[in-house]
């Protein structure tokens, strides 16, 4: 008969695994961190060494595509600095602010007026696109490319369009912009813009010369810095688009070790996007075109591309032709973003925002979110817990059934802890007489776990839908909550704020010291639910599971406050189900045993 383990093996286990622990977090800390910090750094030195980027103008063509050809710049600039490089076409919406450059024709300046880049009241203005010669240089373009000689020098990045009046663009005026390459093409561009994020670009080309030209329409993004905000690993960022109804997504990290893409389509859409925000190119949905993803590397930078080429267009002596094009740059708001798929025909638009894998329940889960936002007035965290009741309620069935099977297990564990001591020498007797026992209590073991792993995509996908909801940006919550998307502010090392320091300002350390009182409820709440639970027969075992909640203390603190107000939320509701499952079932639960010995004592 093997004894319990002692006193010293507890010991050593915790010691094991507070080693085990301090290394992984160590390794982190002091080589990962530093990497990545050193990493940063060299990029940014590459950049201030680099002369403004040159990029590829047009899908297929290699012409200098750079303010330095105009304006003789050779580093980077501060932002203010490179505005000024150009005349600017001011732009003023109800969503949007900035400018167009006509350089280019350029969208390389646009402030998105609704959101801030923090909660603080002075805060700035989210800044999207950034003109080229900046460290962030980030925008966008269309022109015209050709293999006919005849046609001369067409539309393109560098090309100093004329502003035909010095109006500012707005949703009741439009711009429009002219270019004569004195070889027989007129060019006339009217830009538009809605409300919102949608700009319209209608491009119309005369033929003056003594020659018939073919002209091919370009679109393209270009990106010379990923995103400040290191990738999360939940959400996509990098190029999104859709080719014939197929979504193609590409992350920078592949796009750096060499992959691209080449899509014919007709229609479509493609472009850049990050967790919140989209830059989409938007040919017109009849056109034939194809559709890349690509990064160009510097001898300093890299810079991302994602752009469109359309199919080859005949301009006749004395003929016009014209095309429209569109731009939309903001935010990845799903009601906007299915508006401007409605309006356009676009297929899939509102897939810019990453569902994930389980789609077929994320959207579903996200349109109860906002139905119940909508139904307490704009109150994103009270729906997030109407939305757990409603999934508890709904899968109910499934806990019952599991939460039946764990209970007879929990009853069973002294019985199976026996079978296991007297048979302790023997491990396929001991496999017998556990099946002999399963058998004679009707008991299957399995029944308990396919209920628990049939629930795993709704715990999945509700996870992402709090990950991906803009809703949740800036949202504040009852209590200490100033932005459900960000980690909880508060921690239990100066008494969640009572005693005057930051303890997450200290060096080495402070990363560690930010314990929220969220995610210690979480863990409380986790150490319960465990509780309800089958205790492990392995003493090595319940050991482990014992420390986990703790540990998930620590992986939640990082957490979106919202996510983990959810899982809190989700772990007392499993609680109580499981309680009144036991209570009906006539099974024991560490409930009414832990009251129960205040009774006994009481009674004596």
């Amino acid at each position: 008969m093997s004894s319990p383990p002692s006193t010293s093996d507890t010991k050593n286990l915790a010691i094991a695994i507070g080693i085990s622990l301090a290394i992984l977090l160590g390794f982190q800390y002091f080589y990962e961190a530093p990497r990545e910090r050193a990493r940063l750094a060299e990029m940014a030195q590459k950049r201030e060494a680099q002369a403004v980027a040159k990029a590829q103008t047009a899908p297929g063509a290699q012409p200098t595509a750079n303010l330095e050809t105009t304006k003789g710049v050779s580093t980077p600039v501060d932002r203010s600095q490179a505005l000024a490089l150009s005349q600017r076409i001011p732009i003023e919406a109800n969503s949007v602010s900035g400018s167009i450059s006509t350089l280019g024709a350029r969208f390389d300046d646009l402030v998105l007026r609704r959101y801030r880049e923090t909660i603080k009241k002075d805060s700035k203005a989210i800044t999207l696109l950034h003109p080229q010669g900046t460290a962030d240089g980030y925008y966008g373009f269309f022109g015209f490319t050709t293999t006919d000689p005849i046609a001369g020098t067409l539309p393109g990045p560098n090309t100093v369009w004329t502003a035909a009046s010095d109006e500012n663009l707005t949703p009741t005026t439009p711009v429009i912009l002219t270019y004569d390459n004195g070889q027989g093409l007129k060019f006339e561009r009217t830009i538009k813009i809605d409300g919102d994020y949608l700009f319209t670009i209608t491009d119309r080309v005369t033929n003056t010369g003594a020659s018939p030209v073919t002209l091919q329409a370009y679109g393209a993004l270009r990106r010379h810095a990923k995103p400040k905000e290191a990738p999360n690993g939940i959400n996509h960022e990098g190029m999104v688009g859709v080719f014939d109804g197929k979504l193609k997504l590409m992350d920078y990290k592949k796009l750096e070790k060499g992959e691209a893409l080449q899509q014919s389509a007709t229609g479509g859409w493609l472009g850049i996007t990050d967790k919140f925000w989209l830059s989409a190119l938007i040919p017109d949905q009849k056109t034939k075109l194809v559709g890349a993803y690509k990064v160009t590397q510097l001898p300093n930078e890299e810079v991302f591309e994602t752009s469109f080429i359309a199919a080859p267009d005949s301009l006749g002596i004395g003929q016009t032709i014209s095309n429209t094009h569109y731009l939309y740059a903001g935010a990845k708001r799903v009601s906007e973003l299915r508006s401007v798929g409605a309006q356009l025909g676009l297929a899939r638009f509102e897939d810019a925002v990453d569902w994930g894998m389980f789609w077929f329940l994320t959207k579903p889960f996200y349109a109860m979110l906002m139905f119940f936002n909508g139904l307490v007035g704009n109150n994103i965290g009270i729906a997030i817990l109407m939305v757990t009741v409603v999934i508890k309620i709904v899968t109910f069935p499934l806990v019952y059934t599991s939460y039946k099977s764990f209970a007879k297990l929990r009853d069973l564990a002294p019985k199976m802890a026996e079978i296991k001591e007297r048979f302790a020498a023997d491990v396929q007797r001991q496999q017998q007489e556990t099946m002999k026992l399963y058998q004679s209590e009707k008991i299957n073991p399995v029944a308990g776990c396919i209920p628990a792993l049939l629930q795993m995509p709704i715990f999945f996908a509700l996870f992402k839908v709090l990950s991906i909801s803009l809703e949740l940006r800036h949202a504040p919550f009852y209590g200490w909550i100033p932005d459900l998307s960000a980690k909880d502010p508060t921690t239990i090392f100066n008494l969640f704020g009572l005693l005057p320091f930051d303890p997450t300002a200290l060096p080495l350390i402070g990363t560690f010291l930010a314990i929220g009182a969220w995610p210690i409820l979480y863990g409380i709440s986790f150490w319960l639910l465990q509780k309800m639970q089958p205790t492990a027969t392995d003493p090595m075992q319940a050991q482990i599971f014992a420390l986990m909640p703790w540990i998930f203390v620590f992986v939640f603190a990082g957490f979106g406050s919202g996510l983990v107000i959810y899982y809190t939320w989700s772990n007392l509701l499993t609680i109580v189900q499981q309680y009144v499952i036991a209570k009906r079932s006539g099974t024991s639960n560490p409930i009414d045993e832990f009251f129960g010995k205040f009774g006994k004592k009481t009674v004596t």
